[in-house]
C-alpha cells in the first residue's frame, strides 16, 4: 500500500485523511501530544499520528517516508513559519516523494479591482508571507493550490458578520467547499497533470450580500448591516486552469454550500 502524509492535521487535513484512508497508508502530523489523543480512535497499522512542530522534528524523516506528501500550515500557527517550511523541504526525502501538495492561499492576490489567474506577476501581494512562503517552496514542490476562503459544514460564510457592518456589500465573494479541495487533491493522485500553480475557487461569484443575507437567515440570526461603496472593488480569482483540466466542482455556487 502506498503512503500519503499529510503535515498538518487539521480542518481540511483531517478530512482528506479520512477521505483516503482505504486507499493509502496515512501519516499525518499535529502539533503537540495532546492532540495526538483527538485522533485516538483513528489510529491503528494504517494510521499513525506523530508530533511535529517549530521545536520538534524527530519525526520528520519518518513522515517524509511516504508516496504523497500535502502540507497545509497555517502562516499565523508559527513564530518563524518560513524556517520551518525550509527544514521540511530541505530534508533529502523530499526528492524521492512521488506528489507534493502544498496549500496555499489566494490572499496572495494584491486587493486590486481586477481578475487574477495564476498567470499573473505579483508585485504586491495582499498577504506577503504567503508569497513568501511560496518562493521558499515554488520549486521543490509539484502543485501549489492556491485556495480561496474554505467554507461548508461548521464554516458558514456571514455567520460571524451578524448584527455587524460589512462594507462592500456587493462586491463578490471568492469561496470554495472544503470538499471540493479534497476533490482537487483526488483529481490529481489519479491524474498524471502538469506541475504549478492551481486557483482552487467556486466558479460562481456571489455578492457578500447575497450570502451573508442568505446565511443569516437560514440560522435565523440577525442580518449583517451592509454598507455600499461608490468605490467597490470587484477583486476576482479566475480557477479556469483547473477547470480545463477536465476537473468538475461538487459545489459550484456558495450560495449552496451546506
Amino acid at each position: 500500500m502506498e503512503k500519503f502524509t499529510i503535515l498538518g492535521l487539521g480542518w481540511l487535513g483531517y478530512p482528506l485523511s479520512k477521505k483516503l484512508k482505504n486507499q493509502f497508508h496515512i501519516k499525518a502530523s499535529v502539533r503537540s501530544q495532546e492532540r495526538i489523543l483527538d485522533f485516538k480512535d483513528d489510529v491503528n497499522s494504517n494510521y499513525e499520528v506523530f508530533v511535529l512542530n517549530e521545536n520538534n522534528l524527530e519525526n520528520l524523516e519518518f513522515l517524509l517516508e511516504t508516496d504523497y506528501l500535502f502540507v497545509n500550515y497555517p502562516p499565523s500557527k508559527f513564530d518563524d513559519y518560513l524556517t520551518f517550511l525550509d527544514k521540511i523541504y530541505s530534508h533529502e526525502k523530499i526528492r524521492k516523494i512521488k506528489k507534493i501538495f502544498f496549500i496555499s492561499s489566494t490572499s496572495i492576490y494584491p486587493d486590486l479591482n481586477e481578475e487574477f489567474t495564476e498567470d499573473y506577476e505579483i508585485k504586491e501581494p495582499k498577504t506577503k508571507i504567503v508569497f513568501d512562503a511560496e518562493q521558499t517552496i515554488k520549486d521543490r514542490t509539484d502543485y501549489i493550490f492556491r485556495v480561496s476562503g474554505l467554507m461548508g459544514y461548521n464554516r458558514i460564510a456571514g455567520k460571524y458578520y451578524s448584527g455587524k457592518e460589512v462594507k462592500d456589500s456587493n462586491a463578490v465573494v471568492n469561496f470554495i467547499h472544503r470538499d471540493d479541495v479534497i476533490n482537487a487533491v483526488e483529481f490529481f493522485i489519479k491524474n498524471e497533470l502538469e506541475n504549478g500553480i492551481y486557483n482552487l475557487v467556486a466558479p460562481n461569484y456571489p455578492t457578500k450580500k447575497e450570502i451573508y443575507s442568505l446565511n443569516c437567515e437560514k440560522l435565523n440570526i440577525n442580518l449583517p448591516i451592509f454598507k455600499e461603496n461608490n468605490n467597490l472593488k470587484t477583486r476576482k480569482i479566475i480557477g479556469k486552469k483547473l477547470l480545463d483540466k477536465g476537473f468538475k466542482y461538487d459545489y459550484n455556487n456558495p450560495l449552496e454550500f451546506s
